[in-house]
């Protein structure tokens, strides 16, 4: 059958038409739920769901429970929908190819059965399955000017307003997942009152940012000559149990942003440009951020803050020595290297 993408699954959901096999994949959790609700909303009826809406979840089912559901007749609606939810289907063994393989061929007509990955992305023989057999949803992250719209119609939704640059400043303080975002921003209109304005105050009275945020606040702190607000961020986030070598694997991050804007800046372009050569969606403005401070270091010094960060990266993974104390000494060192 397919490969399809938000905008025809929502289009099949209002036109009633859908096939009788789907599976949900992709970055974006928040939308699977999302229209696995709009299919039982248009498909169960309410109080027909003990006979019209069948769940199993791969850690208590198996597949043979999915495929012995699936068959069922529906008495109340016009199909039975079934949920498979992460069944562990990266790694399928040859009986389990041979069940799905066998199922994919004989859909049932009486049901529409969604096989719905969170975590993990089915292996590729699955995908490819469903592809030729079946209908594969792939759920991507939204872009950017997407990702403002749908935030600030969930601001509506709650009752208050929110502008674009809010908006922008809520991503970079919590990042892109839509379940974190909509969650803020309940809580941030909780906080504004209804009818008012989100503003970056409420914002930032209220809202959880993210370990990356955090970190490149540290990051920011070091590129502006502020070890010492670097280092009390640190001591924050060493004290909420924040693991070392994950906030060491953001300020990497954080180094390659400032080397590749510098690459674009010493091309004569924009230090957005890069963004096209590496995964930056929704997060351009990471290279935009660092644009000032890669203009006025140099290649000498940046290469020299790696050298200090693999050297770190090495203490981390090799030495006995405390973790807290090798990140204080990469930002003592990093702040040095970069107030030159």
């Amino acid at each position: 059958m397919a490969l399809i993408y938000e905008n025809e699954l929502k289009r099949q959901i209002k036109d009633g038409k859908m096939n009788n096999c789907y599976l949900f994949y992709g970055d974006e959790d928040y939308l699977k739920q999302f229209y696995l609700n709009k299919i039982i909303s248009k498909f169960v009826t309410p109080g027909s769901e003990t006979f019209s809406l069948r769940k199993y979840d791969g850690k208590d089912d198996t597949l043979e429970d999915v495929f012995e559901g699936a068959q069922s007749i529906s008495f109340m609606t016009e199909f039975t929908v079934v949920v498979a939810h992460d069944f562990k289907l990266n790694k399928p063994n040859e009986d389990e190819k041979e069940q799905i393989s066998a199922f994919l061929d004989n859909q049932p007509d009486s049901s529409i059965t969604i096989f719905w990955f969170d975590a993990e992305h089915p292996d590729s023989w699955i995908l490819e399955q469903f592809k030729k057999k079946a209908t594969a949803v792939n759920f991507r992250k939204p872009d950017l000017k997407e990702l403002y719209r749908l935030i600030i119609a969930y601001a509506k939704k709650q009752g208050c307003v929110m502008q674009e640059k809010t908006a922008h400043y809520l991503i970079e303080t919590v990042g892109d997942d839509l379940n974190t975002l909509f969650n803020e921003i309940q809580k941030a209109a909780n906080f504004a009152g209804n009818g008012n304005e989100i503003k970056k105050e409420d914002i930032d009275s209220v809202a959880i940012e993210s370990l990356e945020a955090n970190v490149f606040n540290i990051s920011k702190n070091i590129l502006a000559g502020n070890p010492g607000s670097a280092l009390e961020l640190l001591h924050t986030l060493m004290q909420q149990k924040a693991e070392a070598i994950e906030i060491l694997a953001v300020i990497i991050m954080s180094f390659s942003d400032i080397y590749r804007a510098k690459i674009a800046l010493d091309a004569g372009k924009n230090a957005r440009y890069m963004a096209d050569f590496y995964d930056y969606k929704n997060k351009e403005f990471r290279l935009t951020n660092v644009a000032g401070r890669a203009a006025r270091l140099t290649m000498g010094q940046i290469r020299e803050c790696f050298d200090r960060i693999n050297e770190s990266d090495r203490a981390l993974k090799f030495s006995s020595q405390n973790d807290e104390l090798v990140l204080e000494k990469l930002i003592v060192n990093l702040s040095l290297i970069v107030s030159r």
